[in-house]
């Protein structure tokens, strides 16, 4: 029995591409604000110390939230924690785009990035959960390669867009 591999199966459905252009579009935009946030706060300050304490505010509320999260969107509509969650992280990123107009306090922007954490300790594994539901199973390996090579060009492709755009806007509270 011959079986041809078809590389484009699972982008023959169109909540697939829908779904992958969002990825996309998230994770493009997670990784400018990260790109942003380390130049913003490290032009400000010139402290490695306040860069460190970024990833700590990020983290912590993904790991006091991993279990509850978890719970939560085993319980819930995932589709609609991914759009709260979306929700969430483009107020905050709203927030620090006026802190840093305005040059608001570490404690401030510290506080956003707690938020920032939170919405991601929802946001990932929600997420990560709706390739099944917009995809065929015979179409789900190839779904999932997809939906990991996104990921990754978005990983590549945001910190040099958000890094670009640092350079040519001469700053980064627009990033």
């Amino acid at each position: 029995m011959s079986h041809t591999h078809d590389p484009y199966q699972a982008l023959r459905f169109s909540g697939f591409r829908l779904l992958l252009i969002g990825i996309f579009i998230a994770g493009l935009g997670e990784k400018m604000i990260d790109v942003a946030i380390g130049w913003e706060l490290y032009e400000r300050t010139g402290s490695a110390l306040v860069l460190g304490g970024v990833g700590l505010a990020l983290v912590i509320p993904v790991i006091l939230l991993s279990l509850p999260a978890g719970h939560i969107i085993d319980r819930f509509n995932r589709k609609y924690i991914v759009i709260v969650s979306q929700i969430v992280l483009a107020l905050v990123s709203l927030g620090l785009t006026a802190l840093s107009f305005t040059r608001g306090s570490l404690v401030l922007i510290y506080g956003c990035l707690m938020l920032y954490g939170c919405a991601a300790a929802f946001n990932s594994p929600a997420a990560s959960t709706l390739v099944p539901q917009v995809v065929e199973e015979n179409a789900f390996e190839n779904a999932a390669t997809w939906d990991s090579s996104v990921g990754q060009l978005a990983s590549v492709f945001g910190p040099a867009l958000g890094g670009l755009l640092i350079a040519v806007l001469g700053g980064a509270t627009l990033v």
